[in-house]
């Protein structure tokens, strides 16, 4: 073999082997750069990852609300009724007054609530004022269901008959408040009502008396054959009561 050929076979062998070696190192070269950018990838920042929101700041009432449940003394609660009832957007039916008004212990912080709630009720209209002053004639603490009938009396309505007539016939502490605001309704069941009361001998005299005397409210003149009875009474404050009456119905 001549030397030329010998050299040809040299140098093809070499370049065998260079591209084999180059063959064999190329993959991991690969693999290597797939992994050391896989990594990149993980340890990258996401700019397009939403991060938590924080949540959203309370309205004015919901942070009354939840000022109202952690209190602990009562003028607290009635003073957080007195500021949510500021509030421009305040309303007679918010779930706080209404909370307030019929399931907290304290019974003043009840009256608070049934004050604000009649307050904003008159500028909500009517309907409003009623439904509100209906629902507190039947509320469980003395001086809440007093102050409805108070309420009853200065805003009356026949809405209103039915309960004072059940509340008329109920307990002592609230019977007369009852026949007062009856007395200030113009409906036939109020009258008969009071009329009803005046007539009666055998209950409280105190309550009758002052009955007898609310017939110059009512007018009714249904009561005319009972204050000539009484005009003539022996006893002495019915029949002076009585005498009241008449002069104070010829007067009008």
């Amino acid at each position: 073999m001549n030397r030329s050929v010998v050299f040809a076979l040299v140098g093809l062998l070499a370049l065998g082997c260079l591209l084999g070696g180059y063959m064999l190192t190329r993959p991991r070269d690969l693999n290597a750069n797939r992994q050391e950018n896989s990594v990149a990838t993980i340890n990258a920042p996401d700019s397009n990852r939403l991060l938590p929101s924080a949540s959203p700041p309370k309205t004015p009432v919901e942070q009354a609300e939840s000022d109202y449940l952690e209190a602990e003394g009562a003028a607290d609660r009635i003073e957080i009724i007195r500021k949510v009832a500021a509030l421009p957007d305040a309303k007679s039916n918010m779930p706080l007054l209404r909370k307030a008004l019929v399931a907290d212990a304290s019974e003043d912080v009840q009256l608070e609530a049934l004050t604000k709630s009649v307050e904003l009720a008159e500028k909500e209209g009517l309907g409003t004022l009623i439904e509100v002053i209906r629902g507190a004639l039947s509320a469980p603490k003395d001086k809440v269901q007093q102050q409805a009938l108070r309420e009853a009396r200065k805003h009356p309505s026949p809405l209103f008959v039915p309960d004072l007539i059940e509340i008329a016939d109920g307990k002592a502490a609230h019977r007369f408040l009852a026949v007062d605001a009856l007395a200030f309704t113009e409906d036939p069941r109020a009258k008969a009502k009071v009329l009803e009361v005046a007539s009666k001998t055998d209950g409280d005299k105190t309550e009758r008396v002052r009955a007898v005397a609310l017939l110059a409210k009512t007018r009714d003149t249904n009561a005319n054959e009972l204050l000539h009875q009484l005009s003539g009474s022996s006893d002495d404050e019915l029949r002076k009561v009585a005498n009241e009456v008449i002069e104070a119905l010829k007067a009008k």
